[in-house]
């Protein structure tokens, strides 16, 4: 056990002394993770606030004049194209209105994602139905019958999600993501270090020289590796933590005002469990940790150079995108048991599904029995790696 802890602390120092590997692993999720949460919503919320605002060109073509009227209430301004759609296909008007043979043709940009196009056909879709319902309301004052038959009842909508669910708001599937994320960035520099990097400063033959059991040597590692995730994890959790309380009062009015009064834990970006909750997510990120530092020794083992190594890491980056997809439409799928034993998939489930206070027991136990099982498998193949002179000598 002696033996693991120097090489630990071996590993340890070599990053300590790098000022960049710790603002990028503590430093930087701490400041990031409230920007990731709030910026995008403040950013295009605002910019979205000002579009309602402000008037906006709309092409019309053959409009009568009550409807340019209501259009121009909405806080448009209609004026005369020849071509309506190739004058919105070339940003001369954001959206464009045609009337003919009785019905009303809106043209707008709406592939693409959020386009201001988008909000100003809204805009233009408000003004008609206020048309719509005035002419209705005219011609059932002309049969002499009152308008209140157009709305017999009224509809309330009530949020009925958990508590943590709103609190998390609509970034709820993010927050897991940015957690997985961090274990695996937070790990990397040290896994590439403590593998291929001292494969390229010729010290690891000195290392397996010494009079230390090859498996006590990897868990060293390992043991370097697991500390940076961990600390790359809290410091993540510490920035979720900063985004959801001091970073929502520091901005609470333009939050507020983004969201037009509404109830503020729809944006979310917080976090409202119980000990157990924040238990289950260190467990879960525990295990994950140890999953992941597995397969990046066992990568950084085969890695003839530092660069190298780097190129076999980076993809699983891209590997973690796959659950978030996922996770994207989780709510449409009808979610089995044994979906918690998918490598990867699991983690993301778990920590999504506690993260809206909506976890199991068996759910929990599936995820972390299956990771652990994939952590115990990656590490021996790091270890059968390490045992290998045509691996660890490839360079």
């Amino acid at each position: 056990m002696n033996e693991i802890l120097i090489i630990a602390r071996k590993e340890l120092l070599s990053v300590v002394r790098e000022r960049r590997v710790l603002f990028t692993t503590l430093v930087l999720p701490i400041l990031i993770m409230p920007l990731l949460m709030f910026g995008p919503i403040l950013l295009f919320g605002n910019a979205a606030r000002q579009t309602q605002e402000s008037v906006q060109k709309v092409g019309v073509v053959g409009v009568p004049t009550v409807v340019l009227e209501e259009l121009r209430k909405a806080r448009v301004e209609p004026i005369e194209v020849a071509n309506p759609q190739g004058a919105v296909q070339n940003r001369e008007v954001q959206a464009a209105l045609v009337f003919e043979n009785g019905r009303y043709i809106i043209y707008g940009r709406l592939s693409g994602g959020a386009t201001q196009s988008a909000l100003v056909v809204e805009k233009v879709q408000a003004a008609l139905r206020a048309y719509k319902d005035q002419v209705v309301a005219e011609q059932l004052r002309a049969r002499g019958i009152g308008t209140d038959i157009l709305e017999p009842f009224s509809v309330e909508t009530q949020d009925a999600s958990r508590e943590q669910e709103r609190a998390a708001g609509l970034f709820a599937f993010l927050i897991p993501f940015f957690l997985v994320s961090f274990i695996q960035a937070g790990g990397m520099p040290v896994a590439v270090d403590a593998t291929a990097g001292e494969k390229e400063k010729g010290t690891l033959e000195a290392l397996l020289a010494a009079p230390v059991p090859l498996l006590q040597v990897l868990l060293g590692k390992g043991l370097a590796v697991f500390v940076m995730s961990l600390l790359s994890t809290f410091a993540a959790v510490a920035g979720l933590l900063l985004g959801g309380g001091v970073f929502r009062n520091l901005f609470a009015a333009q939050l507020q005002a983004v969201q037009n009064g509404e109830n503020q834990a729809q944006l979310g970006g917080a976090l409202a469990l119980d000990p157990l909750g924040y238990l289950a997510i260190l467990v879960t990120a525990v295990l994950f940790a140890l999953l992941i530092i597995a397969i990046m020794i066992s990568l950084g083992l085969y890695a003839r150079s530092f660069k190298e190594a780097q190129s076999y890491m980076s993809p699983l980056s891209l590997v973690m995108l796959i659950p978030l997809l996922f996770l994207q439409f989780s709510d449409f799928l009808k979610l089995q048991d044994w979906y918690f034993a998918l490598p990867l998939v699991n983690v993301m489930l778990a920590l999504d599904a506690i993260v809206k206070g909506a976890a199991t027991a068996t759910q929990l136990l599936i995820t972390w029995a299956s990771t652990l099982a994939y952590g115990a498998l990656a590490l021996h193949l790091a270890y059968r790696n390490f045992q290998r002179e045509d691996v660890v000598f490839r360079n």
